[in-house]
């Protein structure tokens, strides 16, 4: 690997998952405004990536799906995926397609959708969330 300035995701715990700054052709760039799941080594550790990276095999990436997602709501989220982390280890890792059966269980709006503005509102409103 190459320094430079891309970030690269590796499946750590810490540094929003960076592990370091590496050279990458940019086709091979993945976009920004995702979050980032580790299912290998660190197994469960979820970030928002505010910033285009490359990252490890070891990382799952979901982006939004039929709705906005933004830095706020994208946090919520990343803080209920690391709630359930506990259920996934080594020996039964938290693989893409396990991921797709998990249920994630979000504040729900009056039509059964997730909430997402109250979310947003959420993180907004706890201490030091104007700094976000």
């Amino acid at each position: 690997m190459i320094d430079e300035n891309t970030n690269y995701l590796g499946a750590i715990s810490e540094n929003n998952g960076v592990r370091q700054h590496i050279q990458v052709e940019p086709e091979d760039i993945s976009a920004p405004n995702c979050i980032t799941v580790n299912y290998n080594g660190s197994v469960g550790e979820a970030f928002y990536q505010a910033e285009p990276f490359w990252a490890s095999d070891d990382v799952n990436i979901l982006y939004a799906d039929g709705w906005v997602m933004n830095k706020y709501n994208a946090l919520f989220i990343v803080t209920v995926i690391k709630a359930n982390r506990y259920r996934f280890s080594y020996g039964r890792k938290w693989t893409l397609e396990k991921m797709k059966d998990t249920i994630l269980k979000l504040p729900q709006a009056e039509d059964g959708t997730p909430d997402f503005a109250y979310m947003e509102e959420y993180i907004k409103a706890l201490p030091y969330g104007d700094r976000i």
